[in-house]
């Protein structure tokens, strides 16, 4: 029964040719998106892809949700971020977690990688 319930509201505000706010039960893009499938500057989905988004998959420059991936930030049960990233297993430049990789880790398991920009010998970090 609660797959035939069906939702849509679409603002009639638009900037850039993209609605202010999309809500749906379905895909959903707008400045503001909320739905099943979430695309736009604030993501919140199952699916949520925004500069902000949070979701059960969520991926953006600040993200969050069970499996996250984050250009800044990421956080999550897995979160993958290429800035700084917090989660039961966290990957990322600067990872915290219960498992973490990167070059800079705190938590439980810390397992060092290098950076992508190449080590440095001045790294207070010491891997372990």
């Amino acid at each position: 029964m609660i797959e035939k319930l069906k939702a849509d509201f679409v603002s009639k505000q638009k900037i850039l040719g993209i609605p202010l706010l999309h809500i749906s039960s379905g895909s959903a893009m707008g400045v503001i998106a909320i739905g099943e499938k979430a695309t736009g500057v604030l993501a919140v989905g199952r699916l949520a892809i925004g500069f902000i988004s949070t979701g059960a998959v969520s991926i953006g420059i600040i993200s969050a949700g069970a499996i996250s991936v984050g250009l800044a930030v990421a956080a999550g049960a897995v979160a993958i971020g290429f800035g700084r990233s917090a989660g039961a297993i966290a990957a990322g430049a600067r990872a915290s977690g219960a498992v973490a990789l990167g070059p800079k880790t705190e938590g439980g398991i810390k397992i060092w990688l290098p950076s992508l920009k190449g080590s440095s010998e001045d790294d207070d970090d010491d891997g372990y």
